[in-house]
């Protein structure tokens, strides 16, 4: 009988997967994973045994990170003696999801022979059912003595096409700084628009 050897314990189960009872004839014995996260499955079938995932709920997920499923079924089960490079089919659901045994193995069987999937169940209850409409009674209409709220932009600085449009305003004149003053009406150039 081959043994492995290695840190931690033989309970790991890395070495139940190496070690078979017709150890010289090329057949290995397949650890039991059920209920075993994905990563910690693949590593119990250890180097002679082949690993295959599938979505146990039938909705072709890819299991992208193997510690975020878990093994709900096997293929071939576990104590099976199978030949070395086998490869093991591990039926998977998500962390909190939780499997529904099907009505009858058969009912679901393929013509290839192959196990049936398990029905899956999300973990998540039924959301509530919409609360009925009551009727109440409008709003009443703010007093009108309320006064409208306050502008927090205050209003842009004027605009003037022209001299005499800032005359019209009566702004004029206009100083450099002071809103609606723009070079444009400065002809001088000395700060002061408008001043003739």
């Amino acid at each position: 009988m081959a043994l492995i050897g290695g840190c931690g314990s033989a309970s790991d189960g890395a070495v139940e997967a190496a070690s078979s009872p017709t150890a010289g004839s090329g057949q290995v014995q397949v650890p039991d994973v059920l209920g075993l996260d994905l990563n910690e499955a693949k590593d119990r079938l250890g180097p002679d045994l082949d690993a295959k995932s599938v979505d146990a709920t039938g909705r072709d997920r890819m299991q992208i990170i193997d510690s975020n499923w878990q093994v709900v079924q096997q293929d071939p089960t576990g104590g099976s003696a199978v030949p070395k490079g086998t490869t093991v089919t591990l039926h998977v659901v998500k962390e909190g999801e939780s499997v529904s045994p099907t009505a009858s193995p058969t009912a679901t069987a393929t013509p290839s022979g192959a196990p049936p999937v398990p029905q899956v169940a999300d973990s998540q209850p039924p959301p509530a059912p919409a609360p009925a409409p009551t009727t109440r009674p409008a709003d009443p209409l703010p007093p009108a003595d309320n006064p409208p709220p306050a502008n927090d932009n205050p209003p842009a600085d004027p605009y003037y096409a022209n001299c005499d449009a800032v005359r019209a305003a009566g702004a004029a004149p206009l100083h450099r700084g002071e809103p609606g003053y723009r070079s444009r009406l400065d002809r001088d150039g000395d700060g002061t628009a408008c001043d003739t």
